[in-house]
């Protein structure tokens, strides 16, 4: 049970820590004026296959929450677009609205919407664009199930037919009668393309963790989901699965830390691919011990290196990953401190060569503080995260 201990212990660290301290971005990175205003959370960043960076966040206006984007134009960012708004959103620190792009004028963006009366009762809504955010397309809600349950945790990805891969985390089974014949959180998928058109919804994995993030990347094998998956006895460990021949496939382990923990940790896998070459980052505290791992593959996650392990050694997890080129990533986590947080990026190597770490900004431990994001554009990585009230942004050379 040493687990129970080590996450007791961070949560402690996040109770006592201020919402709304302030920290300073480090020498080591630029700030770039954040074009979100006040009451705003839960950014995203996304580069396209063009170079372009793609900036999402929610803003509170009175009664109703709204989703904008805005895009990085000469190291600022463009004036704010709005996406989609409402007065029923479900909002969420972990459970993060997001965008795609193709690189040609197509987006898609998603949020969440309450299905009834229910805490955990959602519907999780996409909409599209084929003009660059001009213009958008529904919402489409792209599962089947209509129950008052949990349908978020999204992971978007452009194919390279032209469609839109949407995953998601399904409470359709979780519901507390399902759960006493067995039934638990599943992990589905389906494709959506320009015009609204949605295909090949189905499960992906029945039974998977709860509450942690699924990430989706292309790879030259296709289209590839990486989860927290959830066996029968309670091992929580990181998996990959592929769309091929028009179905998806079993789920192939990224490595096994056979962490058992009877509970979901709220932090799933992230993971970069650039043609075959594929690299991932997750947290676990298996044996008691928390850590930010990452490992390779250079086959498209058949097969991955051994995990070599990317924090200072007191991490809180909420770690993100982009791939420079296929022998080398950055990393980017947060870090807990004697009274604060930090968040901090790390370049490491195929061969389990680690660099030194390099802090970018201090950072509130708190759940609002939510999951700094990092993305790859030109010879920069750029961070993005909540602090306070409100949304910063950052960029740096590897």
């Amino acid at each position: 049970m040493k687990h129970v201990v080590v996450i007791a212990l961070v949560l402690v660290l996040v109770g006592c820590d201020s919402e709304t301290r302030q920290f300073a971005v480090r020498p080591t990175a630029t700030e770039i004026d954040s074009p979100a205003r006040h009451q705003s959370t839960v950014p995203h960043l996304y580069a396209d296959a063009g170079g372009v960076l793609f900036l999402t966040w929610t803003q509170r206006d009175e009664a109703q929450h709204t989703l904008y984007f805005s895009m990085l134009q000469q190291e600022a960012w463009s004036r704010p677009q709005r996406i989609a708004g409402g007065p029923h959103w479900f909002v969420n620190w972990a459970d993060v609205p997001m965008i795609a792009a193709d690189g040609a004028g197509g987006l898609i963006a998603n949020y969440l919407v309450r299905s009834g009366t229910k805490t955990y009762g959602y519907n999780l809504n996409v909409v599209v664009s084929s003009d660059r955010g001009s213009s958008w397309l529904g919402p489409l809600v792209p599962h089947d199930d209509r129950s008052q349950t949990e349908h978020g945790f999204a992971a978007l990805l452009p194919t390279a037919d032209g469609e839109f891969l949407v995953a998601w985390l399904d409470g359709r089974n979780n519901t507390w009668g399902a759960r006493q014949t067995g039934g638990s959180m599943g992990l589905r998928a389906a494709f959506v393309d320009r015009r609204g058109e949605l295909k090949h919804e189905g499960p992906i994995d029945l039974r998977v963790c709860d509450c942690c993030q699924p990430a989706a990347v292309r790879t030259a094998r296709g289209p590839a989901v990486v989860y927290r998956d959830r066996s029968g006895d309670e091992i929580r460990d990181i998996v990959i699965a592929w769309w091929e021949n028009g179905a998806w496939t079993g789920p192939s382990p990224v490595a096994r830390d056979n962490w058992r923990i009877d509970g979901c940790p709220v932090d799933g896998p992230r993971a970069d691919a650039i043609g075959n070459q594929l690299a991932v980052t997750w947290f676990t505290a298996a044996d008691g011990e928390p850590r930010v791992q990452a490992a390779f593959s250079g086959d498209s996650g058949t097969r991955f290196t051994p995990p070599l392990r990317a924090d200072d050694g007191n991490p809180v997890g909420r770690a993100d990953i982009v791939l420079l080129n296929e022998n080398t990533a950055v990393v980017s986590w947060l870090e807990a401190g004697a009274d604060a947080g930090e968040l901090r990026i790390r370049k490491v190597h195929r061969d389990g060569k680690r660099e030194a770490s390099v802090a970018i900004s201090g950072m509130s431990l708190s759940r609002s503080s939510g999951f700094p994001q990092l993305e790859k554009r030109g010879e920069r990585i750029y961070l993005a995260w909540t602090e306070g009230d409100g949304i910063r942004t950052a960029s740096a050379k590897p």
